[in-house]
């Protein structure tokens, strides 16, 4: 199958209103953080044309940092437990809230995606309880800030709840809501949109245009450098 490049700034394909995204994921190693190259590539003429509308990607439970109606909203996939998706909430996004979200340019979304081990797709749920009571990034940030090594029991339900109490958060809704999986369906939608995308690692990106025009997607731990690139060439 042949592989066509594109450069990261290609017009996408609209299709009957709704934007036909084309999933293009930069590959990265976790070792190549300061890898900047600018391409996107399309490995599967089929596949690679998804349909998806800005409105199915943010709904009313996908939490979001900043002004909703922000002209860029970047959104990522990620998972409680994968060290590079640590390292971009401790090191990349503080740099992304302060020259972008605060300035109402940027939002960010999260949604995610539980691959690393048995304890992501629990951490995941919770990261939801959390948002029931309005503390989704204060508990994400806890998470990340916090991280233990990947599948040592941390991020286990228990801690989890620790976690929570720790924070103040009303624990008996908190335990109700992650006993009950009552975000499973959530957690599972989530993981099956990264996988209808493409996406093959953590933390992933898409970076969407308010209009639904000029949808970009990233993979991996690129520094804030490649952010502010794209960001940028995107606002002018």
């Amino acid at each position: 199958m042949d592989i066509r490049i594109f450069e990261i700034m290609k017009k996408p394909l609209i299709v009957g209103g709704i934007v036909a995204v084309v999933i293009a994921v930069i590959a990265v190693s976790a070792l190549n953080y300061d890898n900047t190259e600018t391409v996107m590539r399309n490995t599967d003429t089929d596949s690679s044309v998804s349909p998806l509308s800005f409105s199915n990607l943010i709904t009313s439970d996908t939490p979001l940092k900043g002004d909703p109606s922000a002209p860029i909203t970047l959104i990522e996939f990620g998972d409680f437990q994968c060290p590079n998706c640590g390292r971009f909430a401790r090191d990349t996004s503080p740099q992304i809230e302060s020259s972008y979200v605060e300035s109402g340019k940027v939002s960010i979304a999260f949604k995610h995606f539980p691959v690393v081990g048995p304890d992501s797709k629990p951490a995941a749920m919770a990261s939801q309880c959390a948002n029931d009571q309005g503390m989704f990034w204060e508990f994400h940030d806890e998470l990340y800030y916090n991280q233990g090594h990947e599948n040592s029991g941390w991020a286990n339900r228990d801690n989890l709840k620790q976690t929570a109490s720790k924070m103040g958060l009303d624990t008996q809704s908190f335990d109700s809501c992650l006993d009950s999986n009552k975000y499973e369906l959530l957690v599972e939608n989530d993981l099956n949109l990264a996988k209808q995308i493409d996406f093959r690692g953590t933390p992933s990106f898409l970076i969407l245009k308010n209009d639904g025009s000029q949808p970009q997607a990233l993979t991996g731990a690129y520094p804030y450098a490649t952010f502010e690139k794209i960001f940028d060439e995107s606002l002018n």
